[in-house]
């Protein structure tokens, strides 16, 4: 019985939740069954209560905290199986936040313009820069000799790329990643070639609220990029932001792969 329980679990978990609530009410739900169970099975089996409870050999009952460590389990052989696909894992939810950091680079040296440094500027006037850091490299990237630890990861022969901000879920947040991602492959048209990005609020996928605590990331001051030669770094706010899910599809085997997920900043309110 606990089996087919956690087999049920695992079933629920690949067919998807829409929200990180239902997710978790699931596992309750799981839990709670096999606690009493357990509690109705010693009470009717006279065995049981006699001889303790008969399992097949390799079978062990469950503990609540083993059904706990089996969805964590289940939740990350998923985001691993999503690092295969793509890097929305290694851009987007494993790196340190100095990480996120040198993925933006360094400003693009001034110019001088009327007896004073003038930034390089990309669109909205932020800060143009240069010699961005891939976090997929991994946490040894900035040792990687120059110029490799510039270029892309995927793609050495050419450089790597980062917009005006460089963002990631917040350490721990695999199950909110593992969500959103099978809310927006639920929402993908399949007749489209090339498959659409799915843009939605955080909302849409793990219920009504504020999410933006989940997520973390960095922009350069555009005011004051550096002072004393120390690079501004400024917190991004998430208010108000989506997520960006992109997918393609193999074209080997056909299969619908994620090539990246990322919350993106509403740019207002980050000046």
């Amino acid at each position: 019985m606990i089996e087919a329980m956690v087999h049920d679990m695992g079933k629920a978990m690949a067919k998807g939740h829409r929200s990180i609530g239902h997710g978790l009410e699931v596992t309750r739900k799981n839990l709670n069954e096999a606690e009493e169970n357990i509690r109705r099975g010693l009470h009717t089996d006279h065995r049981a209560a006699e001889d303790g409870i008969h399992l097949k050999p390799g079978q062990n009952v469950l503990k609540k905290e083993d059904l706990e460590d089996e969805y964590r389990d289940a939740v990350s052989t998923r985001i691993d199986g999503l690092r295969q696909e793509g890097h929305g894992p290694q851009r987007h939810l494993d790196p340190t936040d100095q990480m996120l950091k040198d993925r933006l680079g360094v400003p693009t040296p001034p110019r001088m313009v009327d007896n004073q440094l003038e930034y390089h500027r990309m669109e909205h006037g932020y800060v143009q820069t240069e010699r961005k850091i891939d976090p997929a490299h991994g946490p040894h990237g900035k040792q990687l000799p120059e110029p490799d630890r510039y270029m892309d990861a995927e793609d050495p022969t050419r450089r790597h790329k980062c917009g005006a901000f460089s963002t990631a879920f917040k350490p721990g947040e695999d199950e909110a990643f593992m969500h959103a991602e099978r809310y927006a492959r639920q929402q993908l048209d399949l007749s489209e070639d090339p498959l659409r990005p799915v843009r939605f609020p955080p909302g849409k996928a793990w219920g009504p609220g504020d999410h933006s605590e989940r997520f973390r990331g960095f922009y350069i001051d555009p005011e004051r990029p550096v002072t004393h030669g120390n690079i501004n770094y400024k917190p991004v706010d998430f208010q108000g932001a989506d997520l960006i899910a992109v997918y393609r599809r193999d074209e080997r085997t056909g299969d619908v792969r994620l090539v990246t997920m990322y919350p993106e900043p509403v740019k207002e309110r980050n000046k």
